[in-house]
């Protein structure tokens, strides 16, 4: 497989790319988005490890989703239950990839905590006695906390890991890759890439600026399908069989 390099200029095209997706057929795009949403939210609610179990369960969903948006790309019939065809083909591969993202945030939370030391330590005490997140993020960013190289260096590792998985799902699911072939692949991708992932980065995060605005938190309706859409593009624009010259995957017409 080829890693394509992408100009810069994709960033955005990725996300308007994204939207005529999701304007072949609104109604299923948006609903199934929706219904990623809610059973991701099902499951956190679980008494004992929701959350555990969420994250093992994310790859399924979002190759569920991508199985959606490769329906949309070529035009084929949107079938309802293809949001859930992560747990009919590749399952085993695509929970392993959310087992690893389990691992690599124990493993960042651990070494944030260690650089931390006892400032960090009394800080997650206290949080844990009187859960106050606003009260929690002053007391992390003040600056006497001494805490800045310690949320400096998770922070990087979190964005190390997250380069590593965006796309793992993907290349297990459509590509037939293993674990760790699709997470070295989504780490190469993404470094040769980086320069339109930040712009894409930064646009997605001025939307979900904008949409953040609309009452009743009705603006993650907006929001996630574009941003589950998109992904779906620039996965498409990034690991193209065949060179992409001038834009990401011609699906500029809706289909009828």
């Amino acid at each position: 497989m080829k890693i394509q390099k992408i100009p810069p200029s994709h960033g955005l095209l990725w996300i308007k790319h994204g939207y005529r997706l999701i304007m072949r057929s609104p109604l299923h795009a948006l609903s199934l988005a929706m219904v990623f949403l809610m059973s991701m939210m099902l499951v956190m609610v679980i008494p004992v490890g929701g959350i555990l179990f969420a994250m093992l369960l994310m790859p399924v969903m979002m190759a569920g989703y991508m199985r959606v948006c490769r329906a949309l790309e070529y035009s084929e019939k949107v079938v309802p239950r293809y949001i859930f065809s992560g747990f009919e083909s590749r399952t085993a591969q695509l929970v392993s990839i959310g087992g690893m993202l389990l691992v690599g945030m124990l493993v960042v939370s651990m070494i944030t905590v260690m650089i931390g030391g006892d400032t960090l330590n009394t800080l997650i005490t206290a949080y844990q006695k009187q859960p106050d997140s606003h009260v929690m993020l002053e007391a992390m960013l003040a600056p006497d906390s001494g805490l800045m190289p310690s949320l400096l260096t998770g922070l990087i590792l979190l964005f190390v890991l997250m380069l590593a998985l965006q796309y793992a799902p993907m290349l297990v699911y459509f590509d037939q890759k293993t674990p760790i072939e699709a997470i070295k692949l989504s780490m190469q991708g993404s470094l040769r890439n980086i320069i339109p992932l930040t712009v894409y980065s930064m646009l997605m995060q001025l939307l979900a600026f904008f949409v953040s605005v609309i009452p009743f938190n009705l603006g993650i309706f907006i929001f996630l399908p574009i941003a589950l859409t998109s992904m779906y593009v620039s996965y498409r624009d990034i690991f193209a069989e065949e060179k992409v010259e001038a834009s990401p995957p011609d699906i500029d017409q809706p289909s009828v």
